[in-house]
């Protein structure tokens, strides 16, 4: 091993040294020349694995994967949320009537993407860039597929009835086909389509009846829209078009997360979209590819769960990211030796090369790596904390670690505070119970004055009837014990992954980010021990043992 300490290497950290970036559309220099496989990019690009919907917490790796198959995979479409105009199906007066008289609109938010994914690919695959291409598409190409049976025929109708604006930007089919909808519905409901948008408020029983009557015909006009007619177009694709095995097509979306539509609608648009990403496996060569983040996949189920409905049935698509030590410590090691390269080029540096052997009675790596949530965000972040502090320097010492520790612990909870805002808004109000406390200690042991300071300070604010913590706030200061109110305060620090907890003496310690189940209220007692997690300690000053 080369140590830059005594080696006597004139290479020293520049101003501004890092390695890398915390998202993976701004660090292609990293990400291209350092990617670390952990299994999970060849079981994406393989069309006959199941798995196709990347699923991880923020900083996971999700983004890095799409970007590694966008560059390493042939006959990728990427398809970007923002840019669909979805909005306009939010701003559809039709639509929005619809919706609040109780018709489920579900059928034709999965028509939307299964007609979206198809054009793609056919524009992709045909290079149905310009109108003329198009028209002349439609003209020689068409008329060449096999005509077998009637499926084929419905088929072939669509793509004639659709295809001449199949050059256009995905956008214009977003609008096309809600327009075709809308007219739909007018034609079928008429004057009764104004009544829907009346209120039920005072309505008698004839006319809620004949309100349910009206809803149950738009209901029918919506699931008469082309869905067989998709369908067979998913078989010919299949049968004529991509059938060659070797010749693989992928379509990715990531950004899901992101605030590119109402939540209401996005979740409905998310639950038809994992539906799609289902029903396109009829067709071998091609792959959809979504990234999602691990809390909202669990609140698209929550918010559009319905009668029937089995979560365990798209297991399959799932590709769950978790990182261990090991890979982590492939990924810095290579990250740093990218670092040096171009300035050091006589040895190669890597990360314990440059970095102390231990921190106080602690291995480098452990210390470095038990302050992250086994996250390459979080360790490339407390990397380039220390970098920042060791600029001229040949090596990084011991004191520019702790020093970097601060900030890095700060920064990791303006993260986390971001990352959950829309289920915890008021999380970092609650982590006032951890300042100043041990690394671990029994929930029995916080005292109620600072129990009351909290409850009283979170029903006060702005976001009190939306986050879980403050509703039960508001219980327990109406009543209910203070440890109904421990536990959810426990469940959302051990879900944001600030907090682990060990139930009884029988159980393990359990952690979010190892743990594939949370505890329940039942488990979570007073004698159950809490554990902090030691990337937040600098920041909430936890006394730590000597």
């Amino acid at each position: 091993m080369v140590d830059a300490r005594s080696s006597g290497a004139t290479f020293r950290f520049k101003r501004g040294a890092s390695v890398g970036e915390p998202d993976a559309e701004s660090d292609q220099r990293f990400l291209d020349r350092c990617f670390t496989d952990t299994g999970y990019y060849e079981a994406l690009v393989d069309c006959a694995n199941p798995q196709r919907i990347i699923i991880g917490r923020t900083g996971a790796g999700k983004s890095a994967l799409i970007q590694r198959l966008k560059s390493q995979a042939e006959n990728v479409i990427e398809i970007a949320p923002e840019e669909l105009s979805l909005n306009f199906l939010s701003n559809s007066d039709i639509l929005q009537t619809l919706t609040r008289a109780g018709v489920k609109l579900d059928i034709f938010y999965a028509l939307l993407w299964k007609h979206v994914f198809a054009v793609e690919l056919l524009k992709e695959k045909f290079g149905l860039l310009t109108e003329e291409k198009t028209r002349h598409w439609l003209t020689d190409v068409l008329s060449c597929f096999r005509k077998k049976d009637q499926t084929k025929e419905r088929a072939l109708a669509y793509l004639r009835d659709w295809g001449d604006k199949f050059w256009e930007e995905t956008e214009y089919r977003i609008k096309e086909v809600t327009e075709r909808l809308e007219n739909s519905v007018k034609a079928q409901l008429g004057a009764d389509l104004e009544f829907l948008r009346s209120s039920v408020e005072g309505a008698t029983r004839e006319e809620l009846q004949t309100r349910a009557e009206i809803v149950h015909r738009a209901q029918r006009v919506i699931n008469d829209i082309q869905v067989k007619a998709l369908s067979d177009v998913l078989k010919l694709l299949a049968d004529d078009v991509f059938e060659d095995p070797q010749e693989n097509y992928f379509i990715v979306i990531d950004k899901l997360d992101e605030g590119w539509i109402d939540d209401t609608l996005r979740y409905r648009l998310i639950r038809a979209l994992i539906e799609t990403v289902r029903a396109f496996r009829a067709i071998p060569a091609v792959k959809i590819v979504v990234a999602l983040r691990q809390d909202l996949i669990q609140s698209v189920f929550d918010k559009t769960r319905d009668a029937g409905f089995q979560e365990e049935k798209y297991q399959s698509l799932f590709l769950s990211l978790r990182w261990d030590s090991n890979s982590l410590l492939e990924m810095l090691d290579k990250r740093v030796r990218e670092l040096v390269r171009e300035q050091y080029t006589s040895q190669s540096l890597g990360l314990r090369d440059v970095f102390p052997p231990r921190v106080g009675q602690i291995d480098l790596v452990d210390y470095l790596l038990t302050r992250t949530l086994l996250r390459p965000r979080d360790a490339i972040a407390f990397v380039n904390e220390c970098l920042r502090r060791s600029e001229g320097k040949g090596a990084v010492t011991v004191q520019a670690i702790r020093d970097a520790e601060v900030d890095y612990a700060t920064k990791r909870i303006n993260s986390l505070t971001y990352e959950w805002m829309n289920h915890f808004p008021l999380l970092r109000k609650c982590l006032v119970l951890l300042e100043r406390m041990p690394t671990h200690f029994k929930l029995s042991s916080i005292s109620k004055d600072r129990v009351d300071e909290l409850a009283l300070d979170l029903i006060s604010a702005e976001d009190a009837t939306i986050d879980p913590v403050a509703v039960a706030a508001t219980k327990y200061l109406n009543g209910q014990s203070m440890h109904a109110f421990i536990i959810e305060w426990t469940k959302t620090l051990f879900h944001v992954g600030i907090a682990g907890i060990k139930p009884d003496g029988f159980t393990a310690q359990l952690w979010e980010y190892a743990d594939d189940s949370a505890p329940t209220d039942g488990q979570i007692k007073p004698s159950s021990i809490l554990f902090v997690h030691p990337m937040v300690w600098a920041r909430l000053g936890v006394v730590t043992e000597k």
